[in-house]
Parts: structure tokens; sequence; C-alpha cells
């Protein structure tokens, strides 16, 4: 069963599917944002660093893990991301090298070279290398857009070809403590995915995410907790044959010096 499953899932596209309501803002950005469009690298001023780990489905064999640093280089900021997935007899690696900086004050360009590596016992190894890209546009001061493109030269590992992933959304910032947005997703020749999702700073130490979708993998809810330089997010997403997919992700940023 856990061999299935895992030969079932997007190749390494843990975060596809976590969508962060703050990736389409200014204001809301955080290393794994930028994961999920390396335009918002332009936001993180200062550097940081995150790990993560996801138990899909409850399943030990299911588990993903995630380690990525954001290292702000003027006039830009580069990130380095690696994704590890499965067991002792499927295993997945993903090795991501970004870059993103702003164009004037309302855009923001980004791109990621990936490396991805599959090995599955008697069957042997596949490699391959693919990039992503995306974009921000900051509309108004409230307002914001974003398109981020994986894989658009429809890449193979191996025999197996990888998915082509198109995204596009939309934020508005309600204020300083509230955001709201939406994204679209495209995979291959399936059905466009939709997510509207929200985050709400209730105090400075404390926000609420949540997420909406009639495509269970795009549906969570999420809570994060800041403790000085660091920000520890508790999320879940529910399917309604394969049960609950947990997931712990901590934040470390450096403080920024006073004036």
């Amino acid at each position: 069963m856990c061999t299935l499953l895992s030969c079932a899932q997007p190749v390494l596209l843990s975060t596809e599917k976590q969508l962060y309501p703050g990736t389409y803002s200014r204001h809301f950005q955080q290393v794994f944002t930028a994961m999920q469009n390396q335009a918002a690298l332009a936001y993180i001023p200062v550097l940081s660093a995150g790990v993560s780990t996801e138990r899909r489905f409850m399943l030990k064999a299911l588990s993903m893990h995630t380690v990525t640093l954001a290292l702000p280089v003027p006039p830009g900021t580069f990130a380095f991301t690696l994704q590890q997935a499965g067991y002792s007899a499927y295993h997945q690696q993903q090795m991501g090298v970004a870059y993103g900086r702003k164009l004037g004050n309302k855009l923001s360009i980004g791109m990621q070279v990936d490396y991805f590596s599959k090995a599955i016992r008697q069957y042997g190894r596949a490699d391959a290398v693919t990039f992503e890209l995306g974009c921000l546009l900051h509309i108004t001061p409230q307002l914001h857009a974003g398109l981020h493109a994986f894989n658009p030269v429809a890449g193979k590992l191996g025999n197996e070809p990888m998915p082509v992933i198109y995204t596009a959304g939309l934020g508005y910032e309600v204020s300083d403590a509230f955001l709201i947005s939406a994204a679209v997703i495209q995979q291959d020749d399936a059905t466009p995915a939709t997510s509207i999702m929200c985050e709400y700073r209730i105090i400075p130490q404390l926000s609420l995410q949540l997420g909406l979708s009639p495509d269970p993998q795009f549906s969570s809810a999420a809570a994060s907790f800041t403790l000085g330089s660091m920000r520890i997010f508790l999320s879940a997403t529910h399917h309604p044959q394969l049960g609950f997919t947990p997931t712990t992700s901590i934040i470390w940023h450096l403080k920024k010096k006073a004036a």
C-alpha cells in the first residue's frame, strides 16, 4: 500500500499542495512562501531558515522533510532548498537553488533550478534537472497578484513525465493583521484546482491560517506561534478516504539591527 501511494504522488511537490496565504502579499512573506513563488524572495530582507516535516496520511513511509535557507545578497536574495521523501524501498530527493529580486517598487521576479532523483529498490535510479520561475505584481499597496510555472519544458524523470504546473493567485491585505488570497492551480491536463486562503494575526505572537478548496489536498488549517526570532507552524490537511496529513514547520530569521 505504501509503495502504491508513493508512486501515485507528484514528484516532491509538497510546496504546491501546502499553499500559504502570504505568497500573494508584501508583508506576510516567509521562507516557505518563497518556495511556492521564488519572486517572494525579494521580500525576505534578513538571513532566514526553515525546516518542515510532513507525515502524509499518518504513514511513516510517506513522510517528507524539507530544509530551506534564504540568504540576502543585495539587490536580491538567494535560497537553497532540500527535500527528501520515501523510505528504504522508495526514495525521492529534490535540491533547488533560487534567486529573487525586485524590479522597481511594484514587481519582483524569481527563478529556481531543481535537481530531482528517485530510487526504487530493484528498479534502479533516475535523475533529472528542471526549473521553475515566478513573478509578483503589487497592483496597489493592498492588492497583489502572482504567476508561477513549474517544469514548463515538460522534463522527465527517467521515463516518467514530471508534472507541468502553472499557478496564478491574488491576495488582498485587508489590514496589517488580515490577508485573504486565492489561487488557481493547473497541473497537466487535469481540471484546474482552486483554493481560497486567509491569514489572521490575532496578536503578534499568534496567527491562524485557513485554506478551503473543493480538492481536499488544498484545504488546510494552521496556527503559527512566534517566539522571538522563531516561528512555529502546526498545520493539517484531511483526505476523506486516506485521512489526516499533519505538518510541523519551524522558521528562524535573523533579527534586524536597530537603526
